[in-house]
């Protein structure tokens, strides 16, 4: 660990509040433990209400002084943004160093996925800061006129952001928000503060109005909720759990606030009889197990034709058993420990349950000994639709197996649609008449064909059904945080 590193842990409970560190008003703090060990490394501020207050007036205030013309032009969006950028290149060790105590990920992964793609992402967003627009048009109405559209900012926007990927959630929420011209208050999960604190630090260095960014940790209860129902914030885009989700879906309606909610995921992988078994499995026990499943479109439901079943699984349960737990600090570790000891009791449970009712597990279902929130990745078969484990988020490490028999994609895809979650959805097959038919089929935000990967800032993102609504990313991502005004002049 570095100074830099160590800095930050030893930091004093503080909220970054118009472009300054201010002790949170709540006078309260929340204990930051590694998941790796169970240890209490350092302490972040709880912001309450005032502190929420205090940053949604900066923010209004940034706003102001920006439509006052104080150079907070779409150029120097685009340079702030690409300053970040590069700042977030020049630190990416310590950044690494942080994201691997706070969230218990393996160092390799995070300086290989993480810390780059957050940078990658500000940059592709930053290209946006100077490209949006609206239109002109000819009007059919009798009369001499001029008509346009035009691209407003929608004002103060309030992030919330999940503890699973906690730098990437912080650089593609505020990215495309300030690309579009507005101010933000950013509350990260309080499980996993440190990155964005950090990050806090670079934004004052990059060219920010102060205001323009602000970052305020605490409680979902009490912080997020003063954000959610503060009536200066125009706009709530929200990441996490469907349970929370809805309620700030209902909170924000009494004042009609905009909207963005990507949501919770259950996410089939068909897998038919010509799939090159080989690579699906490679794909299905990565897209599972990496981040120990703690990724919202993991393909964490496999259905698979009976006819390549077995074959499928013992390939699959291979792979999970090759995948040992390590330390994070560790860079031969692939997996390293769940989120938390309260996420880790109820990933078992789930397990538990599932075998009581009559699932088996082909690899994985123990619970490790020794210190940290480990659980091994799992594969479960002799699974029946109505099980809990097939129809509810686990967010663990750990996949169900339903064969089927058919061949006829209206059956198949009835049986992937049978879910209340539609965020992402995979299918295996060398029939592209398959697998274009089931692309048509599958309600879901994304599907993937013969890939796990895929992913690129230019493509939107986003859930059907109880996944959520609205897109992030790519032009719909960013046009999400702006208005869209009518102008007509008569000449």
């Amino acid at each position: 660990m570095t100074g830099i590193e160590k800095s930050v842990l030893e930091r004093p409970p503080s909220l970054f509040i118009g472009g300054e560190w201010q002790a949170p008003r709540s006078g309260q703090a929340i204990d930051v433990i590694d998941p790796a060990t169970g240890s209490r490394v350092a302490e972040v501020a709880a912001a309450g209400k005032d502190d929420i207050d205090a940053a949604v007036k900066a923010a209004s205030g940034a706003m102001r002084a920006a439509a006052r013309g104080a150079g907070w032009t779409p150029a120097a969006r685009q340079d702030a943004l690409l300053s970040l950028a590069r700042a977030i290149d020049d630190h990416a060790e310590e950044l690494a160093q942080l994201e691997m105590i706070d969230a218990g990920k393996p160092i390799s992964n995070v300086r290989r996925l993480d810390v780059p793609q957050s940078a990658a992402g500000l940059r592709y967003f930053a290209g946006w800061a100077t490209k949006l627009a609206g239109e002109t048009m000819d009007l059919s109405v009798p009369g001499d006129w001029h008509a346009c559209t035009v691209r407003e900012p929608v004002g103060v926007v309030g992030q919330i952001i999940p503890w699973n990927y906690p730098l990437m959630g912080a650089a593609m929420k505020i990215g495309p928000a300030l690309a579009a011209g507005c101010a933000v208050v950013l509350k990260p999960a309080e499980q996993t503060s440190l990155s964005a604190l950090r990050l806090a630090d670079l934004i004052r260095d990059c060219g920010f109005p102060p205001g323009m960014v602000n970052i305020v940790p605490g409680l979902g209860t009490e912080a997020g909720a003063a954000l959610v129902s503060h009536p200066d914030v125009a706009k709530i885009s929200f990441t996490g759990s469907t349970a929370t989700g809805r309620r700030i879906l209902r909170d924000a309606s009494d004042r009609l606030k905009r909207v963005t909610v990507e949501l919770g995921g259950k996410s089939p992988v068909v897998v038919m009889p010509d799939a090159d078994l080989d690579a699906a499995a490679q794909a299905i026990a990565m897209g599972i197990f990496f981040n120990s499943g703690q990724t919202c479109s993991a393909g964490s439901r496999l259905l698979v034709h009976a006819s390549v079943a077995d074959k499928l699984v013992e390939k699959v349960a291979q792979i999970a058993k090759g995948m040992p737990l390590g330390q994070p600090a560790d860079p031969a570790t692939l997996l390293g420990p769940v989120i938390s000891e309260v996420q880790q009791n109820r990933i078992f449970s789930y397990i538990e349950r599932a075998r009581a009712d009559g699932g088996r597990c082909v690899s994985g279902g123990e619970r490790p000994s020794g210190p940290g929130f480990f659980v091994p990745p799992t594969v479960l078969t002799d699974m029946r639709s109505d099980m809990e484990a097939v129809r509810e988020e686990i967010f663990g490490p750990v996949l169900t197996v339903m064969p089927f028999e058919t061949t006829d994609l209206d059956e198949i895809a009835a049986l992937a649609n049978d879910n209340e979650y539609g965020l992402a959805a995979y299918v295996w097959t060398a029939n592209i008449s398959h697998a274009f038919g089931l692309v048509k089929r599958l309600r879901a935000g994304t599907v993937r064909v013969n890939t796990a990967g895929g992913n690129d800032f230019v493509l939107p993102t986003g859930g059907m059904k109880q996944s959520g609504n609205g897109r992030e990313n790519g032009r719909a991502g960013v046009e999400a945080y702006t208005e869209l005004k009518a102008v007509t002049v008569a000449l």
